[in-house]
């Protein structure tokens, strides 16, 4: 046996995975046929946070009028920084990697049996398995990528410059992180949306707030457009059918975000008894297991959701139940926004308690009631937290540090406090978190401070 346990991928959940199972003693070997960090790391969630924190400061910067400057993006020193970012987070896990004597083989793995997989015509052999793959963009027949100016989300990102006019299809998170970055660059940004919200399956108070504000911004948005590429030539061109009308929308890119594939051509599943969904996906269980006990599969390969949140747990997961300790997966995945107001939401609804027929209620707290957002001149949006009972089954939140305030009410809602626990709890004061302990105040109480 050349290894205790092989992971096939160096994305965060194969990194987060290899780890900890190196960390329980584990003799570990990590196979990624391109760069360590995978997607995330070096296409998709460290470079577009990067781009779009510039952002947030030139906004701040030209918002603020009692700063006399005139401040414009070079867009080029900036691809120069997220480039050295990517480079410092990339060596630090490599790193992180050899310190723990994990083997790094570069190559694309190829499972010949149970228990071998070949890279580069040398067959290795483990113990243990974890399948950490990712998912890759596919083409639509509505939206063929075709390389040059209809591109996956994060290759248009990630080009050395922009075109004055883009359409942006999907109105999910990459597509409302993206139009938020290429609108403070001054692009002329539509987004095509087929369901009837922005941020479909968001709060829809949410969903409101962030198409205000992005409309605010000048940006374009149909909602309950149905489209398809009809030319691309020099300009992409669109079919949109509305509601009550047709049109034709034109632009000088197209960025597609929405449709995906888990990346398992080529492995060969079968051979060892890996089975998949419809889609493809392989199907786990809370402990990150497949239907071969001997195999683990996390991160995209893995199904929804699609996020380097879920494939870092489920990394560390899979590593726990390979090192001997028993590991579930959480209830509740909070979910980040990093757009032009950050968006932070986790747990349900109230429509979908309504769905269960689930007697609940809502507390909402907007940010012009919490000092701290006054002192940073973001006063708009709000926080939303769904009670059933005596506990908070959800939480939604758009406004400044939305994407941190959600952290702590994951923790909250996984530990499953109370309101009457979270009332003992003390914020420190002027925060942005404060508007939890506002929240609850009004819960209990009703009044307002």
């Amino acid at each position: 046996m050349d290894f205790d346990v092989i992971v096939l991928g160096g994305g965060v959940g194969g990194y987060s995975a290899a780890l900890r199972s190196a960390e329980l003693g584990k003799r570990v070997a990590i196979i990624e046929k391109d760069e360590i960090g995978g997607e995330c790391i070096n296409r998709a969630c460290i470079p577009s946070k990067t781009l779009i924190d510039a952002v947030k400061i030139l906004n701040k910067i030209r918002k603020a009028n009692w700063i006399k400057a005139s401040a414009m993006l070079n867009y080029e020193e900036l691809s120069k920084f997220k480039d050295t970012i990517i480079t410092s987070v990339k060596s630090k896990m490599i790193k992180n990697l050899e310190n723990r004597s994990i083997t790094i083989i570069k190559g694309k793995g190829e499972i010949k049996r149970e228990g071998e997989v070949e890279v580069n015509g040398k067959t290795y052999t483990a113990d243990k398995f974890v399948i950490a793959t990712g998912s890759s963009p596919i083409s639509l027949p509505a939206f063929p990528l075709n390389g040059r100016n209809v591109l996956d989300p994060w290759t248009a990102m990630n080009l050395p410059s922009l075109p004055e006019k883009i359409i942006i299809v999907g109105g999910g998170v990459a597509g409302v992180e993206l139009a938020t970055l290429f609108r403070a660059m001054n692009k002329d940004i539509t987004i095509l949306e087929l369901m009837p919200q922005l941020l479909p399956g968001f709060d829809k108070d949410i969903a409101s707030e962030t198409k205000k504000r992005l409309e605010e911004r000048g940006i374009k948005i149909y909602l309950q457009a149905n489209s398809k590429i009809v030319e691309n030539g020099d300009e992409v061109v669109f079919d949109v059918s509305l509601p009550s009308s047709s049109e034709k929308v034109s632009g000088d890119l197209a960025v597609i975000t929405i449709g995906r594939k888990p990346n398992t051509e080529g492995l060969n599943l079968q051979a060892a008894k890996v089975n998949v969904d419809k889609r493809g996906y392989i199907i786990v269980n809370e402990k990150a297991e497949t239907s071969n006990p001997k195999y683990y599969a996390v991160g995209d390969v893995a199904g929804m959701p699609l996020s380097a949140t879920k494939a870092w747990k489920q990394g560390m997961v899979a590593g726990d139940n390979i090192g001997g300790i028993p590991s579930i997966m959480p209830k509740y995945s909070p979910i980040s926004i990093f757009a032009d107001l950050e968006i932070g939401s986790v747990g349900k609804t109230l429509d979908d308690l309504k769905k269960d027929n689930v007697e609940g209620k809502e507390i909402i707290v907007n940010m012009e009631d919490i000092p701290r957002a006054w002192t940073l001149n973001e006063t708009e949006g709000f926080l939303k937290l769904v009670i059933s009972g005596n506990r908070i089954v959800g939480a939604h939140m758009v406004g400044e540090g939305a994407t941190e305030v959600i952290n702590t009410l994951s923790l909250a809602l996984e530990a499953g406090l109370t309101v009457d626990d979270l009332y003992k709890v003390l914020f420190s004061h002027p925060t942005i978190t404060e508007i939890i302990s506002e929240a609850i105040q009004r819960l209990k109480y009703g009044e307002i401070y």
